[in-house]
């Protein structure tokens, strides 16, 4: 069942891709703020609107939630995270750091089961199904190897509220950029994770996220062989809005620093 969850998830992440690529760089692409720092685009709504049909016909007794609004609650076992377009404001700049990302979640199991995460200029999908490893374009992908947080490399990001806002990652940065070798801001943290997964960083924590963006890009280091927590090591939810994801071998060290 997983597996199938799964399969159908990266089949209508790819048809969403195709929504986004025709509105990328594109004149006729429409801009909304929701406030000034936090934007949403004619695109983002269009993947949402053919995401959650697609899933509620395939599926009628999962329930769905979805960035820009959109909730169908079923009685079933499954909630399916959907961001539409993660990396709006990248999209809407014309940089191609931006990702369908799709996570499904089991009440029963209370675990994420399955993940997507497309991005559709750099033609990656990174898949995983709770158990069965994680995977790049059906490669398998896995963690790096470095054990010293001092040589590593890591990725954040800031919340939309950052100025008014005292929990806005400031103090974090500040203390983590200076005890590492660099650091990198994507501006997409279902991106942030799948790059964690893959060896390309060897960590990433960010506070003040919604589950779906955190849902898929949790799993696929989890099967990549990674570790995923809250800032204080505790256990991972997608519904408390603070993540840390690592290799592994580095989180303790992480964890430190964040806490």
């Amino acid at each position: 069942m997983h597996a199938a969850i799964a399969a159908f998830a990266e089949e209508v992440s790819r048809e969403a891709g195709k929504i986004l690529l025709r509105g990328f760089r594109s004149d006729r692409t429409v801009v909304s703020y929701k406030s000034r720092t936090d934007i949403v685009t004619d695109c983002d709504k269009a993947s949402e609107a053919f995401l959650v049909d697609a899933i509620a016909k395939r599926f009628p007794d999962h329930t769905i939630i979805a960035e820009e609004g959109s909730r169908r609650d079923a009685a079933g076992d499954y909630v399916w995270y959907v961001d539409p377009l993660d990396g709006t404001n990248n999209f809407a700049h014309g940089l191609p750091f931006f990702c369908v990302s799709i996570g499904v979640f089991s009440v029963r199991l209370e675990q994420i089961i399955a993940g997507v995460v497309y991005n559709p200029i750099l033609e990656e999908t990174f898949t995983a199904v709770r158990g069965g490893g994680a995977f790049c374009n059906k490669k398998p992908i896995r963690v790096s190897s470095i054990k010293d947080i001092g040589i590593s490399l890591i990725a954040t990001g800031f919340p939309y509220d950052k100025d008014i806002s005292v929990n806005n990652n400031l103090k974090e940065f500040n203390r983590i950029i200076l005890r590492i070798q660099g650091i990198r801001r994507m501006g997409s943290a279902a991106i942030d994770l799948s790059y964690v997964a893959s060896g390309r960083l060897d960590g990433y924590w960010e506070g003040k996220l919604n589950p779906w963006d955190m849902a898929a890009g949790s799993l696929i280091v989890e099967e990549a062989g990674g570790m995923v927590t809250r800032y204080n090591g505790g256990p991972f939810h997608p519904e408390y809005p603070e993540i840390a994801a690592s290799n592994g071998l580095i989180h303790a060290q992480l964890i430190q620093l964040l806490s």
